[in-house]
């Protein structure tokens, strides 16, 4: 058994036994982690069988994440509770980023899902439509704010829902004061919206953006050329007797990904404003 155990292999057949690349033996052994058992004085390098429990160790914590400096700490100091340790540290690890993923993965679904839906708009038409109550989570007011100050509150709500993984994956969203669209104001913003998945969602503050009749049109073109769609819609509202409550809701069609080189400006949108 013990003859058995030291039958040698170079570097290279050694690697192969284990799938690795070469490359990555003579790493481990220039950082002092995994050396050869044999060195002859030709500088040839050899590895033998009964250095497998210790490479397969090595193997399985780099598969857990462990970084290599804290791999060659901990064999050298290895016992059973340090290991129970380690294990159950890069285990908490490991069930954070299976959440990261199962979010990411979630957010590119309602990607794919949210353009397949919204591949075609009729820039022309104007709609009622009923629609359900949609689960948001919504910025701070920026009402009566600057410019500036409006950015402001925009990135940090962008960047507090990316943090919190309330984020879901559809485009960012614009809310107006109604009363303001009547009137002719379309220039201030009140608040920015996520849609978010109501079942999956962590959000303290999310609402909803109620269910009920919306007066619906779309928009393609300059985001500082969105005035006359939103002129149309309040026209429409005042031609056919029809009243405005809460907000107006400018969703983006387009995909926040979704790069338009030629005019950074450029938008898809739909419009709908609830009504009474």
């Amino acid at each position: 058994m013990h003859d058995f155990l030291q039958k040698k292999f170079t570097t290279g057949q050694f690697a192969a036994l284990y799938g690795v690349n070469k490359r990555t033996l003579m790493y481990y052994d220039s950082i002092d982690l995994f050396k050869p058992a044999i060195v002859k004085k030709n500088g040839y390098r050899y590895y033998t069988y009964g250095q497998s429990g210790v490479f397969d160790a090595i193997q399985l914590l780099r598969k857990l994440r462990v970084p290599l400096e804290e791999i060659k700490k901990h064999l050298v100091h290895c016992t059973p509770q340090k290991t129970q340790t380690l294990l159950y540290n890069q285990s908490q690890m490991l069930e954070q980023e299976i959440a990261e993923l199962i979010w990411l993965q979630r957010v590119a679904q309602n990607k794919i899902s949210n353009m397949e839906a919204n591949l075609e708009m009729d820039c022309s038409k104007i709609e009622i439509i009923e629609s359900k109550a949609q689960a948001i989570v919504v910025s701070e007011s920026t009402a009566e704010m600057s410019m500036e100050e409006t950015m402001k509150v925009m990135l940090k709500f962008m960047r507090d829902c990316y943090h919190t993984r309330n984020y879901c994956g559809y485009p960012l969203g614009y809310m107006m004061d109604t009363d303001k669209v009547l009137q002719g104001d379309f220039c201030q913003l009140t608040n920015y919206f996520y849609r978010i998945d109501e079942k999956n969602s962590k959000a303290i503050n999310w609402t909803f953006k109620p269910a009920g009749r919306y007066l619906v049109s779309y928009y393609r073109g300059s985001w500082a050329e969105m005035d006359p769609t939103l002129q149309q819609l309040s026209d429409y509202a005042n031609n056919h007797g029809l009243t405005f409550i809460g907000h107006a809701y400018l969703e983006s069609i387009l995909d926040d990904t979704t790069a338009v080189v030629e005019d950074p400006y450029y938008c898809e949108a739909k419009i709908s404003i609830l009504l009474k």
